[in-house]
């Protein structure tokens, strides 16, 4: 509503002569009212609505570009924060960032009457109360932000080419500011939500839009694709080809057809370890129309490994109900064939008897031990847990296995980094059982002779003990390592296969786990975690 009632400018005009003695027919002085620090903080704190008035004042002073016209940005106290416009009428007036326009030093203008009144006032020219200003045509409206922050905008045009619609016009552009700025607060609050609801969730989570261009990014799926969110984030998808090669023509068939995809199985290698997650690539739609791409890894590791441990028990169970029948019906031709061996070995003169039947002995005594182990994995005994001194069953173990280890040239070292003694309930003899083939399988590999290295930890915060056996062998190959504690799987040309599978359920059957670091040439380190309570270390 512009403001017609002369009753503003008489009260105006009449404090400007009696009040503050300013002289009409002299140029009002201009007052910087705010130090230049003071200007900087102001210009700060109105910052947000400086850059998007700049925006909207571009579009107006495009549409008035044949009105020579000046916009002012002030604070609530009249104080001048941004001028811009025409050039001439800046410098004939004197118009520049930090002046005042409080009444008492410019006189009668329509930013102090419009925050005085609270309302859009236009001044045209005579209402001025200096005559350097009667050329001049003013409308301000007042703008105020949910922060407590206020102001004016102010167009200011020559007197002839001024318009009543130009006070419209500033009220508009203040409304569509004030809108904007409402609905950035909106949307930095909804940008927010995001953030947290991306960066705080386990799933790995990608957006793209519709050029391919990629919008979010979040710490999960730094870990999937090993590419940082400052690297990825304003880049095209493309430019990610390879580290995204997993999943990447999914994305790619998403941006060109439309394709939904849904529950893909994809597999990766995290920190040393396999990670399944389930990867979802689907189009995101405003209304009907396509605007870009949501992607969504789903971890499933913890299901998929138990999923794959019970497809593994099946096959054992199987192998077990086979293998009781096969073992029995070995078991009982062994028994007499090996005892005639015995009585025609002591009544056999030919002349290579006793290499004969030394070697059938030998063969026999394997089979056997074949037998035994597969019962073992396939039928596990429940172990008789006591109370063990876990330092001198490793110190006994380790003394055990010397004289095999002097004989290929091996030293063995036993490291406790513990000042105490530990007690855990475990199956002694299955537990030297797992000791003795880790350390004679580290011995057969390390056929140049070399030194093992058998260390023991407490970890309280896991409440488990740790066994290391660490040797210098060659390493193991990749696609063997991902499958060591499968029956039959074996580096040995006379290896069964069965000794780690059997290790790997004795451990299971502790509560435990034993794991595999390897490197080429460089050697193997097997550890062994075994679970104690505060009872078993008192």
């Amino acid at each position: 509503m512009m403001i017609t009632d002369s009753w503003y400018l008489l009260n105006s005009k009449y404090n400007c002569e009696n009040n503050y003695r300013l002289n009409p027919d002299i140029l009002p002085q201009q007052r910087h009212l705010l130090s230049p620090k003071e200007l900087e903080e102001k210009t700060k704190v109105y910052a947000n609505l400086i850059r998007l008035t700049d925006f909207f004042v571009r579009k107006l002073l495009f549409f008035l570009k044949d009105i020579p016209a000046v916009v002012i940005i002030t604070d609530d106290e009249c104080n001048v924060l941004k001028v811009m416009g025409n050039e001439d009428m800046r410098k004939n007036i004197e118009i520049k960032e930090g002046v005042s326009f409080q009444e008492q030093y410019t006189g009668t203008n329509s930013i102090h009457l419009c925050l005085n009144h609270n309302q859009p006032i236009q001044v045209k020219g005579k209402e001025h109360y200096h005559k350097a200003l009667y050329n001049y045509c003013c409308s301000s409206c007042k703008f105020t932000l949910e922060e407590g922050i206020s102001g004016t905008i102010t167009l200011m045009t020559k007197v002839e080419q001024s318009s009543a619609f130009h006070l419209g016009l500033v009220s508009s552009v203040t409304d569509a500011i004030e809108r904007e700025i409402e609905l950035n607060k909106k949307n930095k609050k909804l940008n927010l939500f995001n953030q947290v609801i991306l960066n705080s969730t386990k799933n790995g989570i990608i957006i793209i839009d519709h050029n391919g261009i990629i919008t979010d990014f979040n710490e999960a799926a730094e870990n999937y694709t090993g590419c940082t969110k400052n690297d990825v984030i304003g880049n095209h998808i493309y430019l990610f080809k390879d580290a995204f090669n997993k999943f990447f023509h999914y994305i790619e068939n998403v941006l060109t057809d439309n394709t939904k995809y849904e529950n893909i199985e994809l597999h990766f290698h995290i920190d040393k370890s396999n990670k399944v997650c389930l990867f979802d690539a689907l189009p995101i739609y405003d209304d009907d129309q396509f605007i870009g791409v949501f992607c969504q890894f789903r971890d499933i590791t913890d299901r998929y490994e138990l999923e794959q441990q019970v497809i593994a028990n099946e096959k054992l169970s199987i192998i077990g109900q086979l293998s009781a029948g096969l073992a029995h019906e070995i078991r009982n031709p062994l028994t007499p064939i090996s005892g005639f061996l015995q009585l025609l070995e002591k009544n056999c003169n030919c002349e290579n008897a006793n290499l004969y039947f030394k070697i059938i002995n030998e063969e026999l005594e394997r089979v056997k031990e074949l037998i035994n182990n597969f019962v073992l994995v396939s039928k596990p005994e429940a172990p008789c847990k006591s109370k063990v001194h876990i330092q001198t069953l490793l110190s006994e173990t380790i003394q055990f296995m010397k004289s095999e280890a002097i004989l290929h040239n091996v030293s063995i070292f036993f490291t406790d980094h513990n000042e105490e003694e530990i007690f855990i309930n475990i199956d002694k003899n299955q537990i030297k059982q797992v000791l003795i083939n880790l350390l004679q399988n580290a011995i057969e590999e390390m056929s140049g002779g070399g030194e093992i290295h058998v260390t023991l930890m407490k970890n309280n915060e896991t409440k488990q003990i740790e066994i290391s056996v660490i040797d210098q062998g060659s390493g193991v190959d990749e696609e063997v390592l991902a499958n060591i504690f499968k029956p039959f799987v074996t580096t040995k040309q006379s290896g069964t296969g069965l000794g780690l599978s059997v290790c790997h359920r004795i451990i299971k059957n502790h509560h435990g786990e034993i794991t595999v670091e390897t490197k080429k040439n460089e050697g193997s380190i097997f550890t062994i975690k075994l679970p104690f309570s505060v009872q078993e270390d008192n």
